[in-house]
């Protein structure tokens, strides 16, 4: 994201030239300076011990990383191509397992949680509405300095947490089911207490969070204007035509906002937005040439166009 420290971003800068020992050193300086980023430092240094050869040091940063609190899933652990050369190594197994037992009674503990930013300004009897989706890997407090401009000008701002945890104190949007459950509970649970204008809803998500946003909205398990999907993440968008076809979205309106360097996630965006549009789906994208897997920094004029061309303003 925008506030991410330089230095992680340095750090995988050097890592894509293919200077693992110079990242080492770099990610090792800052990693215990920035202690909301902590776990990620220490997973980030040992992936890299691991490139450089030296395994016994990655797995020592590993328990390290584990003495003190943090704990990784099987993405990080099990998927992740960088840290294959681990698998397998006896030391490793039980450090993953122990890393396992802790995510899971984190998971037990884990329920959907919502964080409200309310109108500094009401200007009408019903409250126009955008429920926002934090990104994988992520929480809502992290996703909740975007929106100003909508809480300025009479909106509430609806920040739904993940209960599917990573890691500590981290949550992912994986689990299709839990989202079609938590997020419709979500907004029935303000419908009590606020008066939402039903013909201003927008549903909104940055990265994976961007993915459960579109497929929410054309779920219609409520009424929603549209969709905001900043850097969605798709995957394969054939996945995707079942529900296309399902019922009829040409009330739908959908806004794409997308880095040109983000090849991991743009061509998928811009393949769907595609087959959107010929479902009837009136869709807007804009891309941002110099950015990569993030949020614009001039994220005000970029929600402005969004929410106009959603509510046809």
């Amino acid at each position: 994201m925008k506030d991410e420290p330089i230095e992680f971003t340095q750090t995988y800068d050097l890592y894509l030239k293919g200077e693992y020992s110079k990242a080492y050193d770099l990610i090792t300086s800052v990693c215990d300076h920035y202690l909301a980023l902590r776990g990620r430092a220490y997973e980030i240094r040992f992936n890299l011990a691991a490139m450089m050869g030296q395994l016994d040091l990655a797995e020592t940063i590993f328990e390290q990383a584990l003495d003190l609190g943090y704990f990784y899933n099987e993405f990080v652990l099990r998927k992740d191509e960088d840290i294959k050369v681990l698998h397998g190594r006896p030391r490793y197994e039980s450090l993953v397992e122990r890393s396992f037992r802790v995510l899971a009674g984190e998971q037990h503990k884990a329920k959907p949680e919502l964080k409200l930013l309310e109108p500094n300004l009401v200007s009408a009897s019903k409250l126009p509405l955008l429920i926002g989706l934090h990104g994988n890997n992520s929480h809502a407090e992290g996703f909740s300095d975007y929106w100003g401009f909508l809480t300025n000008h009479g909106w509430l701002v609806a920040l739904p947490q993940s209960a599917e945890v990573s890691g500590k104190g981290l949550y992912v949007w994986n689990d299709f089911e839990r989202i079609e459950r938590d997020i419709p509970a979500h907004y029935e649970s303000l419908k009590t207490g606020y008066q939402i204008d039903e013909q201003k809803t927008i549903l909104a998500g940055f990265s994976k969070g961007g993915h459960a946003a579109i497929h929410l909205a054309l779920k219609r398990f409520f009424p929603v204007s549209g969709f905001l999907a900043l850097a969605p993440y798709i995957g394969d968008v054939n996945t995707w035509l079942p529900l296309l076809n399902s019922s009829d979205h040409r009330n739908l309106r959908g806004y794409f906002v997308l880095g040109g360097k983000d090849d991991h996630c743009t061509p998928g965006a811009v393949k769907l937005k595609e087959e959107l549009t010929k479902v009837g789906v009136k869709c807007e994208m804009e891309v941002i040439p110099e950015m990569a897997h993030d949020i614009p920094s001039h994220f005000d004029e970029v929600l402005q166009r969004a929410v106009s061309f959603i509510l046809k303003e």
